[in-house]
């Protein structure tokens, strides 16, 4: 990403950015249908995104195509204001507590299976009486039907 680009709008919010988009698509006088083609989407696929009643939203699957096709990219700039305001209402964290990086978690089948029967017994016992004899009686039918 070069930096000294030309700011072409700024937004804090979903609908501001979709003004900015289409303040954007009408500098660059573009045809939907040929937009779609170039970026990849499907065919009518930018008036659904960010047309005046748009029935889809912008999604982490088109927000790539689209921004690269109208040859824009996203800057996250820090609100000095609105920070002090989070900084005074909230407490920070206890940093003692923080983990130094992600730690990533396999379970082995012998402890799937332990979570497996926990997980049909606490089932079980949520059933009624009446459940458990219909469930029982289905199992012994199908046993003996082969």
């Amino acid at each position: 990403m070069t930096a000294g680009g030309r700011i072409v709008g700024e937004f804090a919010d979903y609908p501001g950015m979709l003004d900015t988009l289409r303040a954007r698509v009408d500098e660059l006088a573009i045809n939907g249908e040929r937009f779609d083609e170039f970026a990849g989407l499907p065919r009518g696929y930018l008036s659904k995104l960010i047309g005046v009643r748009p029935v889809r939203r912008i999604s982490m699957v088109s927000m790539g195509p689209l921004f690269s096709a109208l040859g824009i990219y996203c800057i996250v700039v820090e609100n000095p204001a609105a920070t002090q305001r989070l900084k005074n209402r909230i407490k920070p964290r206890n940093n003692a507590y923080m983990r130094a990086s992600y730690t990533h978690l396999a379970i082995t089948n012998r402890q799937g299976s332990r979570i497996q029967k926990l997980g049909r017994a606490a089932r079980w016992k949520r059933l009624s009486r009446v459940e458990r004899k219909d469930i029982m009686r289905a199992i012994a039918l199908k046993r003996w039907r082969g």
